[in-house]
C-alpha cells in the first residue's frame, strides 16, 4: 500500500511545480522586455524592439509552459 502513495505526487509538490512555472514565465517575459529595452536605448528606436521582443518571449514562455503541462 505504501507504493501507491509514493507514485502519487502530493498537493504540496503540485503547488511547487505550478508556482515554479509561473516564475519561469515571469523571468522569460522580463528577459525579453530587458533585451528589447536595451536595444531600443542603444539603437535610438522608440519602443519598437521592446514590443517585438516582449511578444516573442511571451510566446516562448507559453511554449515552455505548455510543454511542461503536456509532460505531466
Amino acid at each position: 500500500m505504501k507504493q501507491a502513495s509514493k507514485n502519487k505526487p502530493s498537493s504540496r509538490n503540485k503547488y511547487l511545480k505550478y508556482s515554479g512555472m509561473a516564475f519561469q514565465m515571469m523571468a522569460t517575459i522580463l528577459l525579453g522586455l530587458g533585451i528589447g529595452y536595451f536595444l531600443d536605448d542603444h539603437l535610438g528606436t522608440e519602443k519598437l524592439f521592446t514590443a517585438i521582443f516582449t511578444l516573442l518571449f511571451v510566446m516562448a514562455s507559453m511554449y515552455l509552459t505548455l510543454k511542461d503541462f503536456i509532460k505531466k
